[in-house]
């Protein structure tokens, strides 16, 4: 057998084991995702909330974080902050406390644990964030995370491909960010899936992609178009499934939902998902400064590896004159491709 075709046969085992990785980890946390600490909230009277507790506690181990509240007016107010996914108000006039822009995968969770607490008695519902008319089961919302990552691929090799000189590249990268991101956002405001003002959206989708496109620019100007196979493992292949956004970071295991968090893509959706149902009067919405701290983290990294891509790939002056441009100052790609 030709080496070649020993070649092939290795590239067929290795895609045959890697594609039913790539499946799994993509579909499992949609379809057997389950309840992991999630917080939740209970009104009622101190033995009641200790029944409701001590019943979750039995029917889904480790399922929810439940925290009492002396009133229902402190439940709402600590959905909207987003310490809570929602929660429960006990007695004679049972509440259900939701917020779908939250997660419509968890508000009608928390009917059903309301409904089955209110002994037979009509249960209000009072959602604090409520979804998108044009978008009410959040699909619209969730397929907004590829072109997140699309848009800082492609700003980051366009900016380093187009404007070759890493001063270039740095200044460039937050004017493209900004001008796509607010693309992007007016396009989805126009069909209905952000509800939010423009102003916070624009923000949080201009960060996610300045944080993945400086990255993937700065691993670029470091090792060439070498440096694009690493960006698109980690972003898309990890990051995505671990994103949390079509169903909340508490329904992975813990280690990976934190992960997914510390990732461009999975900030970017907490950070969007603020801006959209939880800043009605802020540019920065509840519960994303997290989010908003790991954004920033990755596009210092990103402009960082820009520094030290550019110092290790500078050339001896060679006798040019002292702030004169030499060939060093091409970019790596180019020169990759030269």
């Amino acid at each position: 057998m030709k080496k070649s075709h020993l070649t092939l046969a290795a590239a067929f085992a290795g895609l045959a084991i890697a594609i039913p990785l790539i499946v799994l980890l993509f579909t499992a946390p949609a379809s057997r995702g389950t309840p992991h600490d999630l917080p939740i909230g209970v009104v009622g009277p101190a033995p009641a909330v200790a029944q409701v507790t001590d019943r979750l506690a039995q029917e889904r181990p480790g399922g929810f974080e439940v925290t009492a509240y002396a009133s229902a007016d402190e439940l709402i107010a600590a959905t909207r902050d987003r310490a809570v996914y929602g929660g429960v108000v006990l007695g004679a006039e049972p509440r259900a406390v939701t917020a779908t822009g939250a997660s419509p995968v968890v508000a009608p969770i928390i009917t059903q644990l309301a409904t089955a607490g209110a002994q037979g008695k009509q249960v209000q519902v009072t959602d604090v964030a409520p979804p998108s008319a044009d978008d009410p089961r959040g699909a619209g919302f969730g397929s907004m995370v590829m072109p997140v990552f699309l848009s800082g691929m492609v700003l980051a090799l366009a900016t380093v491909m187009i404007g070759g000189h890493p001063k270039i590249v740095a200044v460039a990268l937050p004017i493209g960010a900004g001008v796509v991101g607010a693309a992007a956002v007016g396009a989805a405001m126009w069909i209905g899936v952000l509800p939010g003002g423009f102003w916070a959206q624009w923000l949080a989708m201009s960060a996610g992609m300045l944080a993945i496109g400086a990255t993937v620019a700065g691993l670029v100007q470091l090792a060439g178009t070498k440096g694009i196979g690493p960006a698109a493992l980690l972003f898309m292949l990890v990051g995505m499934p671990l994103a949390g956004i079509a169903a909340p970071p508490e329904f992975l295991p813990h280690v990976w939902g934190v992960l997914g968090q510390c990732l461009p893509i999975g900030a970017t959706g907490t950070a969007l998902r603020s801006a959209a149902f939880f800043a009605p009067d802020a540019i920065v919405g509840a519960g994303a400064g997290a989010a908003f701290a790991v954004l920033g983290a990755w596009i210092a990294v990103g402009y960082g590896l820009l520094v030290i891509g550019a110092a290790r790939h500078r050339a001896p002056a060679g006798g040019a004159p002292s702030g004169g441009r030499t060939r060093a100052d091409a970019p790596e790609p180019a020169a990759a491709s030269a």
